[in-house]
């Protein structure tokens, strides 16, 4: 007996389009805090390789019960952490989450990632999109110049 539905599932799935992910995520790693700490923070570089701007409104971190956009900013002469509602990247755009600077807060953690530890980090865009990258654990920024592709 002829069956024609497989057929007509798998035709249209071959005509969907295939949206490639417009984020590039390289040089991540999260901060290596002693076991006491319930929180710390998670660094990388993201490049938007498409054709339309993309706005980053979250994130996610493996064992943390929240992720969050921070920015440390120098506000009357001290430097205060503030949260980030989105950041929009356009076309051809950049932007480093590095110490000192914009980044992400891991919080809630299900316990403080070891060096030597992989995380997983996500940034999350406005139209749900997730993109993601493993990051190693380390105590300190990496030297300048030593970049690795995740």
């Amino acid at each position: 007996m002829f069956r024609p539905l497989p057929f007509v599932v798998l035709g249209a799935l071959l005509a969907a389009p295939v949206v490639a992910d417009p984020l590039t995520l390289t040089d991540a790693w999260v901060r290596a805090l002693p076991p006491t700490q319930a929180m710390t923070a998670g660094y990388l570089s993201v490049t938007n390789s498409g054709d339309v701007a993309v706005r980053i409104v979250g994130a996610e971190a493996g064992g943390a019960g929240r992720t969050e956009l921070h920015e440390s900013r120098a506000e009357g002469g001290a430097m205060r952490m503030v949260a980030v509602e989105a950041l929009v990247l356009a076309p051809g755009e950049s932007a480093s989450f590095e110490p000192g600077g914009l980044h992400l807060m891991l919080k809630d953690l299900d316990r403080m990632p070891a060096p030597g530890d992989t995380v997983r980090l996500c940034l999350l865009s406005d139209d749900g999109e997730r993109s993601c990258t493993d990051a190693a654990v380390r105590r300190d920024a990496p030297m300048a110049g030593h970049h690795h592709e995740h």
